[in-house]
């Protein structure tokens, strides 16, 4: 398909943490355009509930690496980006660990997390950085637990996911390198786990080889994706900025923290921390909401835009902790590549959140909310430091 000149530029407008008007009134208007990528390939951009679970599900629209514009290959080892059998052999093997049951196991040692990285945030005085105290460091620990790699080592993880998750050393020297560092020493994790098992993923993964058949490259794959997936959830802070931009409902949970959990699942709804998502390829001829769409295509299906719909949120643009969800936010995705570690990640957000509110009652922005800078380095931005006083 040829470039036609009107087509526009996306993102529309740098991100500053919330979705813009014209954004949202598309979702109604136009829910399906076509656009220029940063990168300056044409993509059939998704906004409406609908369309997004149709192409986060359906098969006929495949996962491609960013700056990639091939379909994926079939063969090689399996990893969770694939589509169809290669990516839902290897998906039973990495969901089994995760089962409700486990994750209430991490209950407890989260909540300890939490409470002392706020322990220490308090110690060290006012203004605090909500970022670096708490947020950051949060999922790295907590990944770190549940995959059973010591936490001494979270210095290293974050230079070497620091590159990875970098929009602007995607591809580089640098990138390679920290991809190939942390693939050796997750494999030396590996072979220490199969001598000395414990109760964590990379355990309970080796342990299961026999009968799942899983190499170790594609095991390594499946402790990157963890890593890589649960190390940047900064839901916690946008959340945050969200209760601050609406005081009656910060009232609400300080009044009953009970509501921590509905909190955090509002805050997933109606937030978000970037302008970007996943590329996907059109794999053959076909119409998606009424509109025809040809094998090659890519498309770029937002599903923050998805949870503004008002076909399946009332009023979805009214941030309300109480709100009775009357269909699954799609933050975590949807269809076979739905977030596997979607309930830790839930858990982190509404004990981060609902233990800073409840241990500081005072808690408030110490710069304007928006001065509060983003990193536009990552495609999954998040804000760079949010200064906090109590």
């Amino acid at each position: 398909m040829t470039v036609a000149s009107e087509l526009r530029q996306y993102p529309f407008e740098p991100f500053t943490g919330d979705i813009p008007d014209e954004l949202i009134e598309m979702v109604e208007t136009d829910p399906i355009s076509r656009v220029i990528l940063p990168d300056g390939r044409e993509a059939w951009l998704v906004l409406d509930y609908a369309s997004c679970c149709t192409a986060l599900s359906d098969p006929r629209f495949s996962r491609i690496p960013l700056g990639n514009t091939r379909l994926p290959d079939a063969g090689g080892p399996r990893d969770l980006n694939m589509d169809g059998p290669p990516h839902a052999s290897l998906r039973r093997v990495a969901s089994r660990p995760f089962t409700a049951r486990r994750m209430e196991y991490y209950r407890p040692r989260v909540q300890a997390i939490v409470d002392g990285l706020v322990d220490d945030m308090i110690a060290g005085g006012q203004p605090a950085d909500l970022v670096s105290s708490l947020v950051a460091p949060l999922p790295l620990l907590v990944v770190c637990e549940v995959l059973g790699v010591p936490a001494e080592d979270r210095k290293r993880f974050y230079g070497w996911l620091a590159g990875l998750n970098s929009v602007l050393a995607y591809g580089s020297d640098d990138a390679s390198t920290a991809q190939q560092e942390l693939r050796a020493y997750l494999g030396e994790q590996l072979l220490a786990k199969r001598a000395q098992p414990g109760d964590d993923l990379l355990s309970a993964w080796s342990a299961d080889q026999s009968t799942h058949q899983l190499t170790d490259t594609e095991l390594i794959d499946l402790a990157m994706g963890v890593l890589v997936g649960g190390i940047e959830i900064n839901s916690s802070a946008t959340g945050l900025r969200a209760l601050f931009q609406h005081p009656e409902q910060l009232a609400k949970l300080q009044a009953d923290p009970s509501k921590a959990a509905a909190t955090a699942d509002e805050v997933l709804r109606y937030t978000t921390v970037s302008s970007l998502f996943r590329v996907q390829v059109v794999a053959e001829d076909l119409e998606l909401g009424g509109v025809a769409m040809k094998a090659g295509d890519c498309l770029m299906a937002l599903p923050w835009l998805g949870n503004r719909d008002p076909k399946f949120f009332p009023n979805p643009n009214v941030f309300d902790i109480d709100r009775v969800q009357p269909a699954p936010h799609l933050t975590f995705g949807f269809g076979p590549h739905f977030c596997l570690g979607s309930a830790l990640g839930k858990m982190q957000v509404e004990m981060a959140i609902g233990t800073v509110v409840r241990r500081l009652p005072n808690i408030a922005p110490a710069i304007p909310l928006d001065e509060l800078p983003w990193r536009h380095d990552r495609q999954n931005c998040g804000i760079a430091s949010f200064p906090v006083v109590w």
